[in-house]
């Protein structure tokens, strides 16, 4: 398993590293792991309301992380084919997700509004498959983008691209 020293308290450039190096060489396959690790489940959200099972995160820069498949306890280990984050602290910018993953698209969100980044497809060192970002803002060239503190990210990880009115998603 990857070393998490850098995973706790650390936002920005650190953390987008040390995140996407856990979710590689095979670590994904265990969603249970991945969730010991990250966080704590919030009971706050009960199963047969949610998509997602959230967890109050380690990290206090982050406010929330949703990690699929949702797995209860009793429930045979899978491997992660989501897992999202979501932190006011974590103060991640374009050029820091442009370094590790060359590959983007920016795609107009007619469903909830904004703009996504779409980062795909990732080296294949990383378990996941693309790395997607929802961006509330007027919709803007790739290069008006490069100040914007991006605040959240998702990593998806089935191996086909398709469009939806809300930008790309990751399916079987």
């Amino acid at each position: 398993m990857t070393e998490l020293k850098n995973i706790k308290n650390t936002k920005s450039k650190e953390w987008l590293i040390s995140i996407s190096e856990l979710l590689s060489n095979g670590n994904s396959q265990s969603t249970k792991t991945i969730s010991d690790l990250l966080g704590n489940e919030n009971s706050k959200y009960k199963r047969a309301e949610r998509t997602s099972k959230f967890l109050i995160p380690k990290n206090e820069n982050l406010n929330y992380i949703a990690i699929n498949p949702d797995l209860e306890n009793n429930e045979p280990d899978k491997p992660i084919t989501y897992i999202a984050f979501s932190g006011k602290n974590l103060n991640l910018k374009l050029e820091y997700l442009t370094d590790l993953f060359p590959k983007v698209e920016l795609i107009e969100n007619t469903y909830d509004g904004g703009i996504q980044l779409f980062f795909n497809p990732v080296d294949n060192r990383f378990d996941f498959t693309a790395v997607s970002c929802q961006i509330f803002t007027e919709f803007k060239k790739l290069d008006e983008l490069t100040d914007l503190e991006i605040n959240g990210v998702s990593f998806l990880f089935q191996p086909n691209k398709i469009k939806t009115r809300a930008g790309y998603t990751m399916t079987k």
